[in-house]
């Protein structure tokens, strides 16, 4: 068998191959690890102007947010890609359609959104971004 044969099959047969046998895509976007979020375990109020929200970092995969009356919560499932010098692009969907991407830069406590509706319609707004504990 060559060596190309078994790292093609290597998955389907169960064996391992190191990370450098593997083709990397170079247009893969890396996802940051818990020890690479700054804002896991923290809280931040987020302010848009008309919109506010308070987002609990619960980990590098889950977040929180809550409107500031309390009433619209909900944890979603997020994903993070760390641009560097404390700036992180941060992904989630709420519900079918609608799509969330924040770009936050938590050294100098600015917020940029960008929603995507299910109705096709699409918000941009960029806001302050302040630590709560």
């Amino acid at each position: 068998m060559t060596a190309i044969t078994l790292l093609t099959l290597a998955p389907l047969l169960g064996i391992s191959t190191p990370a450098s046998a593997q083709a990397a895509d170079p247009h893969a976007v890396p996802v940051a690890a818990d020890s690479e979020f700054v804002a896991v375990g923290k809280s931040y109020n987020v302010d848009f102007g008309d919109q506010k929200f308070r987002l609990d970092f619960k980990s590098s995969r889950q977040m929180v947010f809550t409107s500031p009356d309390g009433k619209n919560t909900a944890a979603v499932d997020i994903t993070v890609t760390s641009i560097g010098n404390e700036v992180y692009m941060i992904y989630w969907s709420r519900r079918p359609g609608q799509y969330v991407v924040h770009v936050d830069d938590f050294k100098n406590g600015v917020a940029y959104t960008n929603i995507f509706l299910p109705d096709g319609k699409s918000t941009r707004a960029r806001g302050t971004l302040v630590e709560i504990k």
